[in-house]
């Protein structure tokens, strides 16, 4: 059954009563934003923001790790409660989710990666991954874009030259392939980064914003991310 406001709400309080655990999910392949630890937990930035803000709000929170396309429409199904994890707030999100005040600022200017003398992107086969903002504006661009379930999928198809280009946040990845290399900037305007629950779970974010307002007015939020960033 699809997630509605109503519904939400209802569940979270009854979640609350019962003491069961909100659900929170994100893909985790993004040292130092949110990775898997030795431990096999998922650490990083993101985890700590989200632990601290369950700790605030007095939520039992679990965790899931899952592939990026399944944050969105989980979260939309009712699949999960929260998701996060470099989750860039954009008016079209907007349209299906609602969104914690943002938590994090992000950079406007995404990068395109591939070997030296690649074709600018307009020219170029472009790989992405699947439901990112960055598949989403070389769609709006006309690119010639092929979507791929993970990172590390992106990447193999630019190392076996099904693709000429990689768009998205692949620094940390490319890092020890010496020849693929940043190659041209584009703006990608997003608002921050930010929580997203089910449309019209008032009941929920609200929690989550009272969190997320106390740890930015007493500094946490800027501890949090001198520690990790």
């Amino acid at each position: 059954m699809a997630c509605t406001g109503t519904i939400a709400a209802m569940g979270l309080a009854l979640a609350l009563a019962s003491n069961e655990p909100v659900r929170f999910a994100t893909e985790a392949p993004f040292p130092p934003y949110s990775y898997v630890d030795t431990s096999g937990e998922i650490s990083g930035f993101e985890r700590d923001v989200a632990d601290e803000v369950c700790a605030r709000a007095h939520l039992t929170c679990v965790w899931e790790n899952v592939q990026f396309d399944r944050l969105l429409p989980g979260v939309m199904a009712g699949e999960f409660d929260v998701i996060l994890g470099g989750f860039a707030v954009t008016p079209e999100r907007m349209k299906l989710v609602d969104f914690s005040i943002a938590y994090n600022e992000s950079s406007d200017i995404d990068v395109l990666y591939g070997r030296d003398g690649a074709p600018d992107p307009a020219r170029a086969r472009i790989g992405v991954q699947s439901g990112t903002i960055q598949e989403g504006h070389a769609r709006d661009k006309g690119w010639d874009a092929t979507p791929y379930g993970t990172p590390q999928a992106v990447i193999d198809a630019l190392l076996s030259g099904k693709v000429d280009l990689i768009f998205g946040s692949f620094g940390d990845e490319t890092a020890d392939l010496p020849d693929i290399l940043p190659l041209y900037d584009e703006e990608v305007p997003d608002m921050g980064t930010a929580m997203a629950v089910c449309k019209g779970n008032t009941a929920l974010l609200t929690q989550l914003n009272a969190a997320l307002e106390a740890m930015i007015d007493d500094g946490t939020i800027d501890d949090i991310t001198a520690r990790w960033l």
